[in-house]
């Protein structure tokens, strides 16, 4: 059978390479066997360079990568279990950078009822369209990829994926901050990206060589978190490191305002001290936080010192209910990063995934919608995903949407409701503390002077502690 097939592609290499109409071979493995001259000539890749390479229905940034080649040619899974189809992909000249749409019409070659090879013919896009879950697979995939390109031509490889208006102001500050040696605040609900902005932001400025180095303020035991600061202030920043990438080029606070206040004033005074000239010269400060730094400035919890230390630049990420514009696109991203390295790819979603997907208002952001497509990826059993295939959590979820918050009765004033809250929890927290005030102002996660204001406020009565 072996000698068989071989022949069969022989053949085919033989009369395809007379046809003018790009058209491509791949095996069953989806390695790429043979292009001909036209397809050479649309694409800028040489049979050489291209032959043996594994296509992955995965899009590019990279134009001049053998991805993007490879992604274009990818035979849906349909195909190489042998039916015929007919997709759009889009395909970028590796040398002149020129993206055109194309519509290839995919052939099984099958030896005793076994798809051996795939053939494929690039023709112009015909007006007639197609079934209504294909042109929606194969829209979103196109959009995909030319949005991908677009963006690393202005942006270079840290791309942010959106069509959103806000999320585009983000993009340009994000290019103003990588320009810059600037510090720079990231702002956004959990899940939103932020860390990802921050890579971005580092990695495609002057210090992207040098290392990124991430500290969980929030997560870290407050032993090591002090570990942590006190390495950085003390640390010969004038020293280089013969390996760049062990030299490190950017420090990211996460979840900052939860920073302890003595750590905070360590920092600043580290930073403005003339020992914190070279960290000044040589490293980038960056940080993120759930809410804006403002709430926390407020209620004390950083100082004003800190305040302007971090937020030279503040960035403000939308969630994902807010950008639902670039739900489609990033939803097929994500599953297309998911396709690498798997044997059967999947191509796209059914248009009720869709219709869930847009119903859905994804508390977890962008990091839910990368969890519930690779659940959904591990579920399904054919090219594209379907209803069925969706978590249990995402349905549940959907249907407490559905439902609504239950009520409780006549609204209370809020005024009074706030006080009363803030009253027990105050009084709590004496009990606790057994009336040591710094001590319940640290279970109360606010300042000494912050608890003693609010006491008086309120009229709890300030007794001598113990």
């Amino acid at each position: 059978m072996a000698k068989r097939a071989s022949r069969k592609k022989i053949r085919f290499e033989a009369a395809i390479n007379a046809v003018d109409s790009p058209v491509f071979l791949v095996d069953a493995q989806r390695r790429v066997v043979f292009l001909n001259e036209g397809c050479q000539t649309l694409t800028g890749w040489t049979l050489p360079e291209v032959v043996g390479s594994v296509c992955e229905f995965a899009s590019s940034g990279d134009a001049g990568s053998i991805e993007a080649l490879t992604g274009a040619l990818c035979p849906p899974q349909e195909t190489i279990d042998g039916e015929h189809r007919d997709v759009v992909r889009q395909f970028v000249h590796r040398t002149s950078g020129q993206t055109v749409s194309r519509m290839v019409h995919f052939y099984p070659l099958d030896t005793d009822g076994q798809a051996d090879f795939v053939m494929g013919i690039v023709t112009e896009i015909p007006t007639r369209p197609t079934g209504a879950d294909t042109r929606i697979v194969t829209q979103v995939h196109a959009e995909l990829a030319a949005l991908r390109h677009a963006l690393r031509q202005r942006y270079g490889a840290g791309s942010i994926l959106t069509k959103n208006v806000s999320m585009k102001r983000v993009i340009d500050q994000v290019e103003a901050a990588r320009r810059s040696r600037a510090t720079v605040h990231i702002c956004g609900e959990k899940g939103t990206g932020k860390e990802h902005i921050a890579r971005t932001i580092h990695y495609t400025s002057d210090l992207g060589q040098q290392a990124f180095v991430p500290i969980q303020c929030r997560l870290m035991p407050p032993r090591e978190l002090h570990e942590a600061i006190r390495r950085l202030v003390e640390a010969d920043w004038g020293e280089r490191l013969p390996i760049a990438a062990l030299q490190p080029g950017c420090v990211f606070l996460d979840d900052v305002d939860t920073l302890p206040r003595d750590v905070q004033q360590r920092l600043v005074d580290f930073v403005a001290s003339p020992r914190g000239a070279d960290f000044r010269k040589n490293v980038r400060l960056l940080s993120s936080s759930h809410v804006g730094l403002e709430v926390a400035r407020t209620d004390e919890r950083i100082s004003d010192d800190f305040y302007y230390l971090v937020t030279s630049v503040q960035i403000e990420l939308l969630p994902l209910r807010q950008r639902m514009d670039d739900l489609k696109i990033l939803a097929q991203h994500f599953l297309e990063q998911r396709n690498h390295d798997r044997s059967k790819q999947v191509t796209g979603f059914s248009a009720e995934v869709w219709s869930q997907f847009e119903e859905y208002n994804w508390p977890g952001n962008l990091d839910e919608l990368d969890e519930v497509i690779y659940e959904a990826l591990c579920n399904s059993d054919g090219p594209v995903i379907r209803a069925d295939h969706l978590p249990f959590r995402l349905r549940t979820g959907l249907d407490a949407q559905r439902l609504g918050p239950v009520s409780d009765g006549p609204i209370e004033a809020l005024e009074p409701l706030l006080q009363r809250v803030e009253r027990e929890l105050i009084e709590r927290a004496l009990e606790q503390a057994k009336g040591n005030k710094t001590m319940a102002a640290r279970l109360l996660k606010i300042t000494r002077p912050s608890l003693y204001r609010r006491m008086e406020t309120l009229g709890l009565s300030d007794s001598e502690e113990p």
